[in-house]
């Protein structure tokens, strides 16, 4: 919305914005005298520029040519622009405003030399060399592979029998083991019976087979077992490692070969009357 304020020096009347009074407290400075005055206190009401339009029409003599000629209309404000206050008083005299003119706020001189990139965070400079982290990328991939190596090392050995050599070398330094395969899920034991010794009285005869249904060869498991009497109570529980079980024969060192099957008995002295049932079971 554009107001009429009049200089209180030369009475010129200027055309002014709700944004120029707002800007700086309201004081201007006139384009013609350069008199530095508060706009909003020298207002020109509507009726006061309808009486000075119309004294004009009626041949009244101006005040002078400056004022004839800043005498500002709706009318003459489309067709003819008036110069602008100025809106500042710090700003220099010979600095006029064009009325579609945007005024640039005054910026010092060190925040202009300041630049978006200078605000950017700098990347920290590393001192380490690429080469330092390879390295120490390919020392840990030794250690996890030689981690690796030593918690499989039986069963890569009874998966590739060639490489048993090497690991048992590798294993000497270490003091490890490179026994066999130890994969209680790949083990069953069925056909489990218990019957009183043909010849012997006070003995049992526990029989039973163990499978192997993996791929490599696995090491005998032990056999718990556990005899019970009518109520279901446990009266000797036994564990029985592989040569209490095995035949003379069979050579418990080197294990149950994939895919393969081996009997299993035992004898135990026991008063036969008191055993009624018994459970079995296989661990390492």
């Amino acid at each position: 919305m554009s107001l009429i304020t009049a200089c209180p020096a030369c009475q010129t009347q200027f055309e002014v914005t709700d944004e120029q009074l707002q800007a700086y407290a309201g004081k201007v400075r006139c384009g013609e005298c350069d008199h530095v005055f508060d706009a909003r206190s020298h207002l020109v009401s509507s009726d006061a520029m309808l009486a000075t339009e119309e004294h004009a029409h009626l041949g009244a003599p101006a005040a002078s040519e400056a004022a004839v000629y800043f005498n500002v209309s709706a009318e003459a404000a489309q067709t003819h622009p008036v110069p602008d206050v100025l809106l500042e008083e710090s700003l220099p005299p010979d600095l006029t405003i064009q009325p579609d003119a945007q005024v640039e706020p005054d910026i010092p001189a060190f925040l202009r030399d300041v630049s978006l990139e200078d605000e950017r965070p700098q990347a920290r400079a590393t001192s380490s060399s690429p080469w330092l982290y390879g390295l120490f990328s390919a020392i840990l991939l030794l250690v996890l592979g030689l981690q690796t190596l030593y918690f499989s090392r039986t069963t890569l050995a009874a998966s590739y029998p060639q490489t048993k050599p090497i690991l048992q070398t590798l294993c000497k330094p270490l003091h490890c083991v490179l026994g066999l395969p130890q994969e209680i899920t790949q083990l069953t034991i069925d056909d489990a019976d218990i019957q009183e010794h043909k010849t012997r009285e006070g003995v049992l005869v526990f029989s039973s087979v163990l499978m192997n249904h993996g791929e490599v060869v696995q090491a005998y498991p032990m056999i718990e077992l556990t005899l019970t009497n009518t109520a279901d109570e446990p009266i000797l529980r036994k564990t029985l490692k592989p040569q209490d079980y095995l035949p003379k024969t069979v050579d418990a060192s080197n294990g149950l070969a994939a895919l393969q099957e081996q009997s299993a008995k035992v004898l135990l002295g026991v008063d036969e009357k008191l055993v009624t049932g018994f459970r079995v079971a296989i661990a390492y």
